[in-house]
């Protein structure tokens, strides 16, 4: 098969989240097939071409998300009549390939689902009051100027996460439960969506890691923002210290605006928790400096709200740690039925405290728990397994 991955992100030069590295291994593990791949992608600084490993990937220059699938189109449509594509993958968030569906109608398309921003703004949204939003209109009105009420959902007929999803033959999503939000929200029939999980080709680096570990340590991975379940952890972590007052915390990650205005992540955290700053670290790290953060864990919380198939759960699973995880989404599925973890209430303090605390005090369950979910890294989303999935979804789609 001839693929074709459209996608605004792609390493190293735009790696913001788990959709760079989704696409990067995803292309690997159709390259490694046998199949002839291409990837259509941005950069912030340069327009080029370049064979990797045995595919290829073009690079246009531009800083603009949304307007990404307009730029692309050429450069596609000039390898599209050099050798045609069998089928093209994009995301739904922002919708990379929208406008090669619509030049391209034909032309199969698989949609891989991450999180569309309906989903995204519900959540972030959810922790503005009345009087915030009342303020925020006035705000306006005093100023001579109507300000549209951001908070309130796109409508359908113009949202491009919806659009590119209607549009395509086959929607493939990493966990059962987005695809059974995004059936209920955009009325699309269950049984369109397919469920194919995130291939993961972990680090010998994590998968060597030592999983007999006493650091006291535990650590969140991941961007500091407001879906991502800080604001209950913060409540978490004040009653893990009465219990455990000389555990420390580490944040790694970069940091995202507060839910409380003139405070980002990183300051509403230490304001919530300044009489226990001793207890507190933050820091941004490199990709390869990740498992080294892994190796001086004991337990890694990821208390999100919601959310989809997280890489940062997927590399704690390989380095063998200890995890307490929101129940919401994804990572029910990557840990329950493997006891890999602590599934907890990600908007009840208490429970993520007591979970926190059970691993603390238990080293022989952290070790089990940590091995367990490792063994399912290595033998149910290895690159063989997923591979074999996938490409058995984009045939039937070309049959």
């Amino acid at each position: 098969m001839r693929i074709a991955y459209i996608s605004f992100e792609f390493p190293p030069d735009t790696t913001f989240g788990g959709i760079a590295t989704y696409v990067d291994q995803a292309a690997r593990i159709m390259t490694k097939k046998g199949h002839d791949v291409e990837v259509f992608t941005s950069s912030p600084s340069r327009n080029i071409t370049e064979d990797l490993d045995g595919f290829k990937i073009h690079r246009i220059l531009t800083q603009d998300r949304k307007n990404f699938n307009q730029e692309i189109l050429s450069i596609f449509e000039e390898r599209f009549n050099t050798k045609a594509f069998d089928l093209i993958e994009s995301p739904e968030f922002s919708a990379d390939g929208l406008a090669i569906k619509k030049q391209l109608p034909s032309l199969p398309l698989v949609v891989k689902l991450h999180t569309p921003w309906f989903l995204i703004d519900r959540i972030n949204f959810s922790y503005l009051t009345p009087l915030n939003k009342i303020r925020y209109l006035l705000s306006g009105w005093v100023r001579g100027k109507f300000y549209k009420p951001f908070w309130k959902e796109k409508k359908k007929s113009t949202d491009p996460d919806y659009q590119i999803t209607q549009l395509a033959q086959q929607v493939h999503s990493p966990s059962v439960d987005l695809g059974n939000i995004v059936s209920r929200h955009w009325m699309l029939p269950r049984n369109r969506i397919i469920t194919v999980p995130y291939p993961y080709i972990p680090s010998p680096a994590l998968t060597d890691i030592d999983i007999q570990n006493e650091t006291g340590i535990v650590t969140y991975v991941g961007r500091l923002e407001i879906r991502k379940g800080l604001v209950e952890l913060a409540r978490a972590i004040k009653i893990i210290l009465k219990h455990k007052p000389h555990t420390r915390f580490r944040f790694v990650g970069s940091v995202q605006e507060s839910h409380k205005p003139g405070l980002n992540m990183k300051e509403y955290l230490k304001v919530e928790l300044r009489n226990h700053l001793d207890n507190l670290s933050f820091m941004k790290v490199a990709a390869n400096e990740i498992p080294n953060v892994y190796k001086e864990t004991d337990i890694c919380v990821f208390p999100s709200i919601w959310e989809n198939f997280p890489n940062v759960c997927l590399e704690a699973m390989s380095a063998g740690r200890a995890i307490v995880a929101g129940k919401n989404g994804g990572m029910y599925d990557m840990l329950n039925d493997c006891n890999g973890g602590i599934l907890i209430d990600p908007l009840k303090p208490r429970e993520i405290a007591a979970a926190v605390i059970k691993l603390l005090d238990n080293k022989k369950l952290r070790v089990e728990m940590g091995t367990n979910a490792r063994n399912k890294i290595l033998t149910v989303y290895n690159q063989d397994q997923i591979g074999e999935l996938m490409e058995y979804h984009y045939k039937q789609l070309l049959k």
